[in-house]
């Protein structure tokens, strides 16, 4: 009973946070709670190479290996949440310091919602690292 409850608690909260998120503008950086971030990704905008310096790449694609647009991220780091907000392209970047660091991502589909989460570290230079989330069970943006 008190696993049932403390999983509603966090539903309740998740969705609380997903309906007052920041939607990220397209392609431009952006400090996000102090940390420069980039929702990108979609088209010939993935191709700029502004881009490459940035340290982590998070990337969102189904089973299929075809990317997915529309995330709600959550990134982590020292045990606490750093920021938090909504992305339409299929690319979240980021300028992070050397560090352990978690990063979170809810798609909602037509009749589905779907999570995933993953830790990675980053020396906070050299070359980017991509870390990806994949979506099994989401079919390919339309």
């Amino acid at each position: 009973m008190k696993i049932g409850l403390a999983l509603a608690a966090i539903m309740v909260f998740a969705a609380a946070t997903r309906a007052t998120a920041d939607q990220l503008p397209m392609d431009t950086p952006t400090a996000v709670d102090g940390i420069q971030t980039v929702c990108t990704g979609v088209g010939s905008s993935q191709d700029d190479p502004r881009w490459q310096t940035y340290p982590v790449r998070v990337e969102f694609s189904n089973g299929a290996a075809q990317y997915l647009a529309g995330a709600h991220v959550t990134l982590s780091g020292s045990g606490r949440s750093l920021t938090s907000f909504d992305c339409s392209g299929s690319w979240v970047l980021f300028q992070l310091p050397a560090g352990r660091y978690s990063v979170s991502a809810v798609l909602s589909g037509e009749s589905i919602e779907e999570s995933r989460s993953t830790m990675f570290s980053t020396t906070g230079s050299g070359p980017q690292q991509r870390v990806e989330l994949q979506f099994t069970h989401m079919a390919a943006n339309q």
